[in-house]
C-alpha cells in the first residue's frame, strides 16, 4: 500500500516482477496492492518538478505501472480523490482499474469528494476520518471483502 509516489511503488512492486525478483520473490506471493491517488500512467510528464526523476524528455515507458499489468496481476484497491490536482484521478486510478478489469484482475476502484491529494491519506487519523471512509475501506479489502464490487463514488 502506498500513498502519491507510494502509491506507484506499491503499484510498481505488485506490477512489474524485476523488482520483487530481486529478492527472489514473485508477485503471486501478495494477496493484493492498494494505491491510494497513486500515479500510474503520466506520460508525457506534465510537472516540471518530476520530469528530473524520470528522465524528461527520455521517460522509458516501462516506468509506468499501467505497462506492467497481467492476468496475473495481484487484485487492487484503489482509491483517489475526485478533484486531485495534482495527480489525475481518472487518468491514473480510472485508467489503472480499467486496464486491470480488461485483463481480468479484481479491482475495487473509489473516488471521495470531500478530501484533495494530501488529505486522503490525512483521513486514517483520527481527527480527519470524518473526510472518507478511508480506513474502513482499506481494511476491509485487506480481510478479504471482494475486490471486484466495482466502482463507487463517496461511500
Amino acid at each position: 500500500m502506498g500513498h502519491s509516489a507510494g502509491g506507484y511503488n506499491a503499484a510498481m512492486i505488485a506490477l512489474d516482477p524485476k523488482w520483487l525478483a530481486a529478492v527472489d520473490m514473485q508477485p503471486s506471493v501478495l494477496s493484493g496492492w492498494i494505491g491510494l491517488a497513486g500515479p500510474y500512467d503520466f506520460l508525457p510528464i506534465e510537472n516540471p518538478e518530476v520530469k528530473p526523476i524520470f528522465f524528461f524528455p527520455n521517460s522509458p515507458p516501462d516506468s509506468q505501472p499501467i505497462n506492467h499489468i497481467s492476468a496475473a496481476s495481484p487484485p487492487a484497491l484503489l482509491i483517489a480523490a475526485k478533484d486531485d490536482k495534482l495527480v489525475n484521478p481518472e487518468r491514473n486510478t480510472g485508467g489503472m482499474a480499467r486496464r486491470l478489469r480488461e485483463q481480468g484482475v479484481p479491482v475495487r476502484e473509489l473516488y471521495f469528494s470531500r478530501p484533495g491529494h494530501g488529505t486522503l491519506i490525512a483521513a486514517f487519523s483520527r481527527p480527519m476520518r470524518g473526510l472518507a471512509p478511508v480506513l474502513d475501506e482499506v481494511m476491509a479489502f485487506i480481510h478479504g471483502q471482494d475486490p471486484a464490487s466495482g466502482i463507487s463514488n463517496d461511500r
